[in-house]
C-alpha cells in the first residue's frame, strides 16, 4: 500500500486549505488508506489558537519510497508544496479555476477544479457520500466550519453557493456548535492579526500574474476598516514596484483595494469603470475576495 500525504501550497496555508487537508486524511484513514496531512508552507493568521489546540493536527510526514500526493486548494503547479510532482500526484481537489485546461493533459491524475466559497464544503461533502459522517466529531465539524466562515466570509461573500450554505448548516448541526460560532472565529483571527500586523500581510502575499493586474496581491480581513494598519501595509509592499492590497471589511461590506505603483490607478479604474481617490486607494460598494478579482482580471483578459 502506498504511503498518501495530503497537502497543500508552497508558501502559506489558510484555514481553508489547514481544514480540509486535515478531513480529507481522516477520511481516506477510514477508508483504509496509510494517509497523512502535512505541509511545508507557512500557516498564516486565519488559524488561530483556538483552532490548533483542537485534538486534530497536522502530522510531521518525511516522504518515503512510494509516496503519492494529493493537493488541496490549490491547482497551480507553480504552488505546490515543493515536495509534489507530477509524477507522484494523484488527485487535486481545488475552487480556484483557471488551470482545469492545464491538468486535461495528465489523465492519471483526478482533479475536482470548481467555482464554490470553500475546498471544505467540497471534503464535507465527499465524506457524506463516502458514508461515513460518523467521523464528523465536533472537533473536525468546528475546523470545517471555519474553513467555510473565512472564505466566504460569513456566507456573505457573492461567491457563497447553496451547497456552502447546506455544508454549514449540516456541520453547525452535527457538531452541535453555537449560533455565535462565527464571532467566535473571526474575532479570534482578529486579534492575531493585531499581534503581528506586518507578519499578517506578509504571510498572505500572492505572487501570480494574472491580466494587467500587478503580480503581488495581498488580502486582509478585518471587522472594521478604522482597525487596519495603512503604515505598515506601505512598509510590507515597499520593495515591490506594483502591488495591490485588498483589505476587506465585514461590517460595511466593502472592499478596500489599496495599491502601489504609476499604472496601477489606471488599470484598475478601467476594470472596475470606478474612480480612485487621491490616497491610492479605490473602494468597491460590495467586497470582493482576490480570487474574484483574479478571475475578473483572467476573463477580461480573455476578451
Amino acid at each position: 500500500m502506498s504511503n498518501i500525504i495530503v497537502t497543500s501550497g508552497r508558501k502559506y496555508i489558510d484555514i481553508d486549505a489547514y481544514a480540509s487537508i486535515i478531513a480529507y486524511r481522516e477520511l481516506l484513514k477510514k477508508q483504509g488508506n496509510n494517509a497523512t496531512a502535512s505541509t511545508l508552507a507557512t500557516l498564516n493568521q486565519s488559524i488561530p489558537p483556538f483552532i490548533l489546540k483542537l485534538k486534530y493536527h497536522l502530522d510531521s510526514t518525511e516522504a518515503v519510497k512510494d509516496t503519492k500526493y494529493i493537493v488541496l486548494d490549490t491547482s497551480n503547479p507553480e504552488f505546490f508544496d515543493k515536495r509534489v510532482t507530477t509524477e507522484n500526484l494523484t488527485e487535486i481537489i481545488d475552487h480556484h479555476t483557471g488551470f482545469e485546461d492545464y491538468w486535461k493533459k495528465y489523465p492519471n491524475i483526478k482533479t475536482q477544479i470548481e467555482f464554490i466559497g470553500s475546498v471544505c464544503t467540497i471534503i464535507y461533502e465527499r465524506i457524506i457520500a463516502s458514508g461515513h459522517k460518523n467521523i464528523l466529531d465536533a472537533d473536525l465539524c468546528k475546523m470545517l466550519v471555519a474553513g467555510i466562515l473565512d472564505n466566504t466570509l460569513n456566507l456573505k461573500s457573492s461567491i457563497t453557493t447553496d451547497r456552502d450554505r447546506i455544508a454549514y448548516e449540516q456541520l453547525m448541526k452535527i457538531g452541535e456548535l453555537s449560533d455565535d460560532y462565527y464571532a467566535k472565529y473571526f474575532t479570534a483571527c482578529e486579534s492575531e492579526i493585531l499581534k503581528d500586523y506586518t507578519r499578517a500581510i506578509k504571510d498572505d502575499i500572492k505572487i501570480e500574474k494574472v491580466g494587467t493586474l500587478p503580480e503581488v496581491i495581498g488580502q486582509m480581513v478585518v471587522l472594521n476598516i478604522d482597525n487596519f494598519n495603512i503604515e505598515k501595509m506601505e512598509s510590507v509592499f515597499a520593495e515591490y514596484p506594483e502591488w495591490l492590497m485588498n483589505v476587506i471589511s465585514l461590517e460595511d461590506g466593502k472592499s478596500y483595494l489599496y495599491f502601489g505603483g504609476d499604472n496601477v490607478r489606471k488599470r484598475l479604474e478601467k476594470m472596475f469603470d470606478k474612480q480612485c481617490d487621491a490616497n491610492d486607494l479605490l473602494v468597491l460598494d460590495k467586497f470582493l475576495l482576490r480570487k474574484q478579482i483574479m478571475k475578473k482580471a483572467r476573463e477580461i483578459s480573455s476578451l
